[in-house]
């Protein structure tokens, strides 16, 4: 039997960082249903938008602050920050039923969102593109050449892998198709691995799809 471990978790605290930025002893099983709560809230309002990553930072328990990193702000934010106020108001409406149950104070809610400039040369991004193709009835083969070629475009992509498994096509018997360009070296601690997963949702079932980047070597960690 395999045993896998993500790359993110992998280089935790080595040359990656946390992304709930925050730690109490005291209700710490409360705080981290919270953050659960928004994690879930923003992917369920907003599937395959171009979000890259969602930061939550808290520094006290008063109050918490999440920063959304995309490469569509205007989706998340909508016409007047219409859709951004409802996404709020949704989260704070799922915090305070948690936080009463546990009779706990509901902390103040700061959402900020944040445009990313390349999103082809993150991970998260790519794997949304695939999905949203592969949900089209696209050519499995030929959407994964056609974002190892998006992610080549970026001078700093110095490998890539992409593997899409499941029914692909539509056949009974599940298979694999995998896509690697470059260098990947996932079992070297200071190499800087961009990993992410995905799900395509299609008539005869769900399509998975994992894209890693290698994106070089941190300079300041020896080995």
């Amino acid at each position: 039997m395999g045993k896998k471990v993500s790359s993110y978790g992998l280089r935790l605290g080595i040359n990656e960082y946390w992304k709930s930025r925050w730690y109490f002893s005291k209700n710490y099983r409360v705080y981290l249903e919270a953050d659960y709560i928004i994690r879930k809230t923003i992917e369920e309002m907003f599937p395959k938008s171009g979000i890259i990553d969602v930061i939550i930072e808290r520094k006290s328990p008063e109050n918490s602050k999440v920063i959304i990193k995309t490469a569509k702000p205007g989706v998340l934010i909508g016409r007047e920050g219409q859709k951004l106020k409802k996404l709020q108001e949704k989260i704070e409406g799922k915090l305070k039923k948690l936080f009463e149950k546990y009779k706990l104070e509901n902390p103040t809610l700061e959402i900020i969102v944040e445009e990313v400039r390349k999103p082809t040369a993150y991970a998260a991004y790519l794997a949304q593109l695939a999905a949203i193709d592969i949900e089209k009835n696209k050519s499995v083969r030929g959407v994964i050449k056609k974002i190892i070629e998006k992610a080549r475009q970026n001078k700093n992509i110095l490998g890539v892998k992409v593997r899409v498994s499941g029914r692909l096509g539509g056949a009974n018997i599940h298979r694999a198709e995998n896509i690697t360009w470059g260098r990947l070296p996932l079992s070297k601690l200071k190499a800087k691995i961009d990993f992410a997963k995905e799900t395509a949702l299609c008539k005869y079932g769900k399509i998975g799809i994992k894209v890693w980047l290698y994106k070089g070597d941190s300079e300041e960690i020896e080995e």
